[in-house]
């Protein structure tokens, strides 16, 4: 017969209500009975005798949430083999019955865990659950669990109230938990503390384990490593000797390999002791390291503590006076960061004269909470007390939100350095982790999200080859791009004009396995209509005073751009181009090189336009509609540039490039255009950049992109039926 376990307790009107362990529910989901096959391990099936309560906590949460750890370790299921049970870590989830009253009266004799759902619970919009059930008289279902680990994931302490599931953090709580590697609970909870000291020898050697298992273990990693068996592989023109570091020096590779680190960061500011043409002899003879700025001194540090005797370094590395030697060494980016062995990525250094060695700030940790923990896997006895510790701080929980606050994550250089990269040792603010083609993990066992991590790059485009076009493969790697030009267009660049240099290695390695021209940040092929369907969705700003690509280009816009809709095998099948592509020409600023600048070029397209009307105030873009009267249609519509809102209604033109939905009626996105030329006569309106004439053709620059969302509207535009290319007309956009 199942003892009641009785726990006095008192809501704010002094009545005292008797909570019994019949209270202490254990459920799956909530409302629903829990599943057999995931055993109750309540507090009722935990052995008579716990040990010693501590007394930071109070007896009823000792004798239940806390001796369930909070549903860390999970019930016993079946062996591999069929026979018996082992218990599995991760799989449970507690669920206890309590007053508000009770809660409040036992924070308030100090029980930790009490104090700390007050606190956070009342904090949380759910402090109007607690006040109806307090009045109510009626008790609280607190549910607490903690999730394992998962692609890469860390473990997560969730916590809800009744019905309130604990899935996400915006209606519960969702914390980070981890414990120390000696303390009792680490053999089922695998996060550690980040480590504060990650310029240390004891960093350095676990950060050299993880890369030398990385090297050895992950077939992923070493499929895309040309180290082993290619012999085409060659080294940079130059490297760093670092095998003595307070001795460094430049020496020349002739070709030949080695294994070698690259430096990703950040220069922030000007760098006297670059290498030129005068400097390049001594500096072949020895550097002296106190000349270097801290960022560069801790690189060549940290190379030589991986073990590693040789860095790439690009303002030592690349004569930085030398046109020729610069233009060399950048057309061949890609093959840096694709053969070094590791980038050392200085991501919390703002300038070349931080350093990113120093000591980080310790954790922030909330609370630290007593649980009983079994003596072994088998679940039985319980006799030792682990330690949870438990964090909300948003950079503690996900560290993978470092790429939004990192100074490497902001800058366009680093984007295609991080993903060329076959692994990357990155030095963030708050710890240091290895990236690689596998996963992101911090160095220590420290705990990791990935779920805002920057997606890496399909291992098909290290492998060099073809894809077949239109296969499933092709399409989503044609839109991986978009999400590339998404990322990167948020990013800075010191030069406007390094915008297609910075991303060329990218592009190269792209054209190889698409099989498709580049053009101007987009591609010649059959999609290149949903290239050119992007928009600013921020604050606009001004047309760059320099021409840096044409105006259908998303590179002509110094702007976080955004593709509305993914292409995909499915919403491929349910796209219809309203428009043809005629040709495209591109003027590369180097005929050699055509990853790099552009000083001009135009798109012919075949198309039906439509007169557009401006209405509304031009300082916050105005409103573009299209037809008069009963059948005028608001279009949902976005201006590239906050100088284009200067556009007039006369001359601004709407062409309709794509249809989607199942009948081809229930969406629209086309491009807004401005008049430049017509077909004989002189130039209407200006147009910043390069650009030439095309013969017989009426041209036109982009200023915008629009949509129609609803299928009425599509239906009183008549873009609901067959579409005709009939009245269409050619023309160019420059």
């Amino acid at each position: 017969m199942r003892n009641s376990l009785h726990v006095r307790a008192f809501h704010l009107s002094g009545r005292p209500e008797t909570l019994t362990s019949d209270c202490r529910r254990h459920r799956s989901t909530y409302g629903q009975p829990r599943p057999t096959a995931l055993a109750s391990h309540n507090v009722l099936d935990m052995p008579a005798k716990l040990p010693r309560k501590p007394s930071s906590v109070c007896s009823a949460c000792w004798k239940g949430p806390l001796a369930s750890q909070l549903g860390l370790i999970g019930p016993g299921t079946k062996g591999d083999d069929g026979k018996g049970t082992s218990p599995s870590s991760g799989m449970g989830r507690y669920t206890y019955t309590v007053s508000p009253g009770a809660i409040l009266f036992r924070a308030a004799l100090g029980c930790k865990w009490c104090k700390f759902l007050v606190k956070r619970l009342w904090a949380k919009e759910l402090k109007g659950l607690w006040w109806s059930r307090m009045l109510e008289n009626r008790p609280l279902d607190i549910i607490t669990e903690i999730r394992p680990k998962s692609k890469g994931g860390p473990s997560m302490l969730f916590v809800g109230i009744n019905d309130v599931s604990p899935v996400g953090a915006t209606d519960g709580l969702c914390l980070s938990v981890y414990t120390m590697s000696d303390d009792p609970a680490a053999k089922y909870l695998s996060e550690r503390p980040r480590l504060p000291d990650v310029g240390s020898d004891r960093t350095f050697a676990m950060a050299r384990a993880c890369v030398e298992k990385c090297a050895r273990e992950h077939d992923r990693c070493r499929a895309i490593s040309l180290f082993s068996n290619d012999p085409t592989r060659r080294a940079p023109t130059r490297l760093i000797d670092c095998s003595d570091p307070l001795h460094p020096r430049i020496i020349p590779t002739e070709g030949a390999s080695y294994v070698y680190a690259a430096l990703s960061y950040v220069w922030g500011e000007d760098q006297p002791y670059r290498t030129t043409e005068a400097k390049l002899s001594s500096y072949m003879t020895g550097i002296d390291p106190l000349d270097l700025p801290q960022t560069i001194r801790d690189a060549i540090h940290a190379t030589h503590l991986l073990g590693i005797a040789f860095l790439w370094i690009d303002s030592l590395c690349i004569v930085q006076d030398s046109p020729e030697d610069k233009h060399r060494e950048l057309a061949s980016m890609r093959n840096v960061y694709r053969h070094a062995y590791i980038t050392i990525n200085a991501a919390s250094a703002e300038k070349v004269s931080d350093g990113f060695l120093e000591d980080r700030r310790p954790l922030d940790c909330q609370l630290v909470l007593p649980v009983a923990c079994p003596k072994d896997l088998t679940g039985q006895p319980v006799s030792a007390v682990g330690n949870l510790h438990i964090s909300d701080n948003m950079y503690d929980t996900w560290p993978g939100l470092d790429r939004i606050w990192v100074t490497t994550g902001w800058r366009g250089w680093c984007l295609q350095e991080e993903l060329l990269s076959t692994r990357s040792l990155v030095f963030s603010p708050w710890t240091v982790q290895l990236r690689c083609q596998t996963t992101t993990q911090n160095i220590g066992g420290a705990f990791h999200n990935n779920l805002f991590d920057v997606p890496r790059l399909p291992d098909t485009i290290f492998h060099a080859t073809r894809i077949k076009r239109h296969s499933d493969e092709w399409v989503s790697l044609r839109l991986r791009w978009h999400g590339i030009v998404e990322e990167y267009s948020r990013r800075k660049l010191t030069y406007p004009e390094d915008k297609f240099l910075a991303c060329a290695g990218l592009a190269e390695m792209f054209a190889v396995a698409l099989g498709s021209n580049y053009v101007a940040g987009t591609w010649e092929d059959d999609f290149l209509l949903d290239d050119l369907l992007w928009y600013c969705r921020n604050l606009l700003r001004p047309r760059p005073t320099v021409y840096l690509a044409p105006s259908w280009s998303w590179a002509s816009v110094d702007a976080p751009v955004t593709y509305i809709l993914p292409l995909t095998p499915t919403t491929t099948s349910r796209l219809s181009d309203m428009a043809q592509v005629v040709g495209c020409d591109i003027v590369a600023q180097d005929e050699s090189f055509c990853y790099g600048p552009v000083s001009g070029g135009h798109l012919v397209l075949r198309a039906r336009l439509f007169p557009g009307r401006l209405d509304g105030s031009k300082a916050t873009g105005g409103q573009v509609s299209l037809g008069s009267g009963s059948t005028q249609v608001p279009l949902r519509s976005y201006f590239d540039c906050s100088d284009d809102t200067d556009t007039d209604s006369e001359g601004l033109w709407a062409v309709p490039l794509q249809r989607y939905g199942p009948n081809l009626d229930s969406w629209c996105a086309g491009l807004l255009v401005q008049l430049v030329r017509s077909r004989l006569g002189s130039p209407q309106h200006t147009c910043r950049g390069a650009w030439t004439p095309v013969e017989n053709l009426m041209t036109f620059r982009r200023v915008g992109y629009f949509e129609v969302g609803q299928t009425d509207d599509m239906r009183k535009l008549g873009w609901d039926k067959e579409w005709s290319l009939d009245s269409a007309i050619q023309f160019a956009l420059v």
